[in-house]
């Protein structure tokens, strides 16, 4: 009996590879795609970071005062980096044009009070002018460029009025009285670390979970209905169920040969999506405001991946004997997709809800939904990880467990009885009769 279970596991993982659609775009697609949008992102940032390198910027002062006022904006600028040419124009129009012949996008104009109004403590209004071309992110970052430096210069000013007031004060505290020192209390310890970061790490580090198991019962429901649907469409469920073999194996095999391949086409999706985040951080310096989890003594252990893995396998098998009983009741793989889409929604529902909040903020009867649904738990689990509260899980995984027996229950006595041939549900579109 052992061989006859075997052979219809490899009767399955054989006509799912021969299927180029489930190879090509479960398996090889992942590998493929996500390292090519990783790769144009970072082509793109490395562009966009080297055109804001070296901006450049046109100077038209109306300021005739030959203060310290105007000559100290024009070297802050300098020094931030940006490179300023002064325009001999005496209007707007023809400094624009003066701009666009020198090939400078950016134009800052200094109004004629400028230094008078710096000098008496009050503000002045200068005016940035940009052409633009391609509306790209290329340009938002040039200006973002000077605006951020004409902000560097307003902190100069400021701490420089604060200093003629309190000589013997320190800028930074002038600008800043009050600072702020944020710890983490972590297991009863405070940690010298700010909670937003800690969060944030977590978060990071975390979040690709919840997407990956989606992915996983998504996809491994899509390829169960699928066989069965495909056994049907091409009348070879009957041969198969005329062999002298038991009929509860060929459920075990059909959902064996699912788990093998989904957990292929998932390497595949965590191999690419990796290096697509990798890209994305690498890039953006996102990896330098992170922690090590570890020395703040957040580390999940051995109890915990244990009951994630338990119950993300209780899932597993709830969703494969679900897909399976609606592929029964389909004629062709057409209709299992569409059927499919009933599955998808107690999946999607607390993936996308638990990743950004927690169940206990929840409201009362979403809290209700979510502990009804056997998905959400390899959800939890994920979270769990950090906090080592387990004993909702274990509450869980006795439901799931008792979820699961009733479907592979269900699903077993279906495929014992002669129903499987016979049941249906067929999607129709309506006709409409039009009379002339």
């Amino acid at each position: 009996m052992a061989n006859a279970l075997l052979n219809i596991v490899q009767k399955e993982l054989k006509e799912m590879f021969r299927d180029p659609r489930l190879l090509i775009g479960m398996i090889l697609v992942p590998l493929l795609i996500f390292p090519v949008m990783g790769s144009a992102i970072r082509v793109s940032m490395e562009a966009t970071e080297a055109s804001v390198t070296s901006v450049s910027a046109g100077f038209m002062s109306r300021d005739a005062s030959d203060g310290n006022g105007t000559m100290a904006v024009y070297s802050y600028l300098e020094a931030s980096g940006i490179h300023l040419r002064n325009t001999s124009a005496d209007n707007l129009s023809a400094a624009l044009e003066e701009c666009r012949k020198n090939g400078i996008n950016i134009l800052i104009e200094i109004p004629s009070n400028f230094t008078e109004c710096i000098a008496n403590g009050s503000s002045a209004r200068v005016k940035l002018y940009q052409m633009l071309r391609n509306y790209g992110i290329g340009e938002g970052a040039e200006s973002s460029v000077v605006l951020s430096a004409i902000d560097r210069f307003n902190e100069y000013i400021i701490s420089a009025r604060l200093v003629s007031i309190f000589p013997d004060a320190k800028p930074d505290e002038l600008l800043h009285p009050v600072v702020i020192e944020a710890n983490s209390v972590i297991s009863g310890e405070v940690k010298e670390v700010s909670p937003a970061l800690v969060i944030t790490t977590i978060m990071s580090t975390s979040m690709a979970m919840p997407v990956v198991i989606m992915i996983l019962l998504l996809m491994a429901g899509q390829l169960a209905a699928t066989s069965v649907a495909m056994e049907k469409e091409q009348k070879t469920l009957e041969v198969l169920l005329t062999m002298p073999i038991n009929r509860m194996y060929l459920l075990i095999g059909k959902i064996s040969g699912v788990i093998v391949l989904s957990i292929i086409a998932t390497a595949s999706y965590i191999l690419g999506f990796t290096y697509y985040m990798s890209t994305l951080t690498s890039t953006t310096g996102v990896e330098s405001a992170r922690i090590d989890l570890e020395t703040l003594g957040i580390v999940p252990d051995f109890q915990g991946y244990f009951l994630m893995l338990a119950s993300l396998f209780l899932a597993f098998l709830a969703v494969l004997s679900l897909s399976v009983l609606l592929g029964a009741y389909t004629k062709d793989v057409r209709s299992a997709q569409a059927l499919l889409g009933v599955l998808y929604i107690p999946i999607l529902i607390p993936t996308l809800i638990l990743m950004m909040t927690p169940l206990e903020i929840l409201p009362p009867g979403m809290q209700v939904m979510i502990y009804a649904i056997p998905f959400s738990y390899p959800i939890l689990a994920t979270k769990a990880l950090y906090t080592h509260e387990y004993a909702l899980l274990y509450a869980g995984i006795i439901y799931q467990l008792v979820f699961t027996f009733v479907v592979l229950y269900i699903a077993s006595k279906f495929f014992a009885s002669e129903k499987i041939l016979t049941a249906k549900i067929e999607l129709k579109k309506k006709k409409v009769m039009v009379e002339d």
